[in-house]
Parts: structure tokens; C-alpha cells; sequence
């Protein structure tokens, strides 16, 4: 018989597999539609979002695929499981949006040399359902499980957002005034938007990827709070990282007074550790004073 839990877990991975499937069907279906209205406008805006679009859907894929793979059971050769994914897939995802906005901005660079002319009409239509869209996908997206692909995912959907928007402005601009300069300086300024969020998520993913100590965590703060714990002489070889995104990991060799205290000290090392810090996972070697004592491993607090 199934337990809530698991039933809870099935239900969670049906709905991120649907809430995915329908950002990416939407996304691609608008990318288009920006795409050949963008050729037949001349709008470097319309373009630019376009391509956007294309990575951002590339991107979702990359969610979904990484949510899929976390969610594997640990084996004899990924004894950790396969969580890590998500900050791969982050990572790549980033790095996608990153060099789209390198090829934008070289063209607005261009269309800085070289003004083009924009039909603004159009350009305003497809930027008003484009708002549109965005805003239903990023809904859909909300509804889902909340982690660092996720958020990855989110981020290039708003970005979507900061792109119409843009698109807007410069079709209404154009529209009313003429000046076809407005559409190269708009999308360099979402360019700049974008670079500002995606290096956020790249430095996370990587902190991650390089086994940093989690950024609301103070090293040097655990260390004052287990030496705190009554019986513990000193500590060292302190080490906190993440493993995926919610779940850090301590790993540490405490000293102290009295081996007949062991199990008090472990229980309330363990207490201090999750109650301040949030890490549930723990892997504490316990040595005595007595450097003749052997060490005792005391895994998975």
C-alpha cells in the first residue's frame, strides 16, 4: 500500500511534468510567432525577444529533464543521488541566456551604425499578447516545486516579461514619434537587465557545483555554536556544502572530555546544528582527549 509521502511525491512530479510541458508549448509558440513578425516589422526588439524566446524554451526543457533526473533513486555509484542535477542544468541554462544576449547586443550595436526602419502596429500587437503569455507561463511555472532550476526557469520567463515590455515601449515610441533609435537602446537596456540576474543565478549555481558553504550560512558561526555544546573540547576539519539546492551538509571531527558523555554530546550537537543552521544532514567524528582512544564515526546525525 502506497504511503501519503510517496503519493505526495507522485502528485508533486505530475504536476512540475505538466506545469513544464505547457510553459515550453506556449514559449516556443510565441518565440515563432515574435519571430516572423519580427522579420516582416524589422523590429531588432521583436527579433531579439524572439531568440530570447528559443533559449528560454531550451531552458525550461533543461528544468524539466534536471527535475526528472533529481528525482532517480541513489544507487551504488550516486550514493548522493542525482539533486546536483538541477545546478547543471541551472548552470547551462545561464550560460544559454548569456550568450543570446551577447548576439543582441551586437546587433543593436549595428542598428546604432545603421538605423533601420520598424512597423510599429504590429509591433505593438504581438508585444501586447506577448505580455500575455509571459505572465500565464510564469503562473503555470509558480505552481510548481520551488528550487534553484525552477527559480533559473522563473528568471528567464520575467526576463520574457522585461522583453515585451521593451517591445512596447518601442513600438509605441516609433509609433507616435518616429525615431527608430528607441528599438537598439531598449534592448540594450533588457540586455543589461538580464546579464544582472543570469550572473546571480550562474554565481549560486556554481557555488553549488564547487561545493561552496551555502551563502546564509556562517562557517565560523557553526564553529562557535558546536564548540558551545557542553563537553567539546575543539573542533576541526569543519566542512558545510550543498548538495542541492535546500539541503546543506556538515561534515566535522569534534574532541572531547568524556567518552561515557558520547551519546549527549551527539544529541546535542545535533540539536544545536538543525535548530540554528537549518542541516539535517551531519556526519560527525567524535575523537577523545586520550590520543590512544580510537575514533568513533557517528554518521547521519
Amino acid at each position: 500500500m502506497e504511503t501519503c509521502s510517496h503519493k505526495h511525491s507522485q502528485l508533486q512530479q505530475l504536476t512540475y511534468k505538466n506545469t513544464a510541458f505547457y510553459a515550453v508549448v506556449f514559449t516556443v509558440a510565441f518565440g515563432i510567432v515574435e519571430a516572423i513578425f519580427g522579420l516582416w516589422s524589422g523590429s531588432l526588439a521583436l527579433l531579439s525577444d524572439a531568440g530570447h524566446m528559443g533559449a528560454d524554451a531550451l531552458a525550461l526543457l533543461l528544468a524539466a529533464f534536471a527535475s526528472w533526473i533529481g528525482r532517480r533513486p541513489t544507487t551504488s555509484k550516486h550514493t548522493y543521488g542525482f539533486g546536483r542535477t538541477e545546478a547543471i542544468a541551472s548552470w547551462l541554462s545561464s550560460m544559454l541566456l548569456l550568450v543570446v544576449v551577447i548576439g543582441i547586443s551586437i546587433e543593436a550595436i549595428e542598428r546604432f551604425r545603421t538605423p533601420h526602419t520598424v512597423a510599429s502596429k504590429p509591433v505593438i500587437i504581438v508585444a501586447i499578447i506577448g505580455l500575455v503569455i509571459n505572465i500565464i507561463t510564469a503562473w503555470i511555472l509558480n505552481k510548481g516545486e520551488k528550487n534553484l532550476n525552477t527559480r533559473a526557469a522563473l528568471f528567464h520567463v520575467f526576463s520574457d516579461l522585461l522583453g515585451s515590455i521593451a517591445v512596447l515601449i518601442s513600438g509605441t515610441i516609433i509609433y507616435f514619434t518616429n525615431w527608430t533609435l528607441i528599438d537598439p537602446i531598449l534592448s540594450i537596456f533588457i540586455c543589461v537587465l538580464i546579464v544582472i540576474g543570469t550572473i546571480n543565478l550562474l554565481r549560486e549555481s556554481l557555488l553549488i557545483l564547487m561545493e561552496g558553504t551555502p551563502t546564509n550560512i556562517d562557517c565560523n558561526k557553526v564553529e562557535l555554536a558546536i564548540k558551545s555544546v557542553s563537553g567539546i573540547q575543539t573542533i576541526h576539519d569543519l566542512h558545510i556544502w550543498t548538495l542541492t539546492s535546500g539541503m546543506p551538509l556538515l561534515t566535522a571531527h569534534v574532541v572531547i572530555e568524556d567518552i561515557c558523555l558520547l551519546q549527549k554530546i551527539i544529541d546535542d550537537l545535533r540539536t544545536v546544528i538543525q535548530k540554528e543552521f537549518g542541516i539535517t544532514h551531519t556526519t560527525i567524528q567524535v575523537e577523545t582527549m586520550n590520543q590512544t582512544s580510537p575514533c568513533i564515526d557517528c554518521n547521519n546525525l
